[in-house]
């Protein structure tokens, strides 16, 4: 198996307090459900969350995502999460939601690094490592909008 790590850095402006974005992404599970393609996230501890990917699929190669991490939140700005890998995990993750005031606003950053076990032969790599970076970036572009829809709503 082959990893490819990718790092991804993004951002996006919401129409709320700071509070209410940091309430939204600090409860895991159902911020979860804005991740585009994501099949399942459930807590396995505390503070801990397990996800699973619907499977995806590039040319001969498909696979499903699956890993576990844990949060570390200071209950105000920032929010860490890393990989803490359970039997059958098949990708490590770990990355910071940075939240701040903006004018009227609230602008949040989050940065990833996602590295997922890939079952591909090494004539393929080249071709599925610009898969694994054009599908990271388009999820978390994908995810940001989803809760910005979503907490300008509520």
């Amino acid at each position: 198996m082959a990893k490819f790590p990718t790092d991804v850095d993004e951002s996006v402006t919401i129409a709320a307090p700071r509070d209410r974005v940091y309430a939204y992404f600090w409860d895991v599970v159902a911020a979860s459900h804005c991740v585009p393609d994501l099949a399942t996230c459930e807590r396995v501890g505390p503070d801990t969350y397990r996800f699973i990917s619907k499977e995806r699929s590039a040319g001969p190669v498909s696979m499903v995502a699956r890993y576990t991490a844990r949060y570390e939140g200071n209950g105000v700005d920032t929010i860490r999460f890393e990989s803490t890998p359970l039997e059958g995990d098949n990708t490590d993750v770990r990355g910071v939601i940075a939240i701040e005031e903006a004018q009227a606003a609230t602008r949040v950053r989050f940065t990833q690094m996602i590295a997922p076990d890939t079952p591909v032969p090494r004539l393929l790599q080249g071709l599925i490592r610009s898969f694994v970076q054009n599908e990271a970036a388009s999820a978390v572009r994908g995810f940001l909008d989803n809760v910005r829809r979503e907490v300008e709503a509520a």
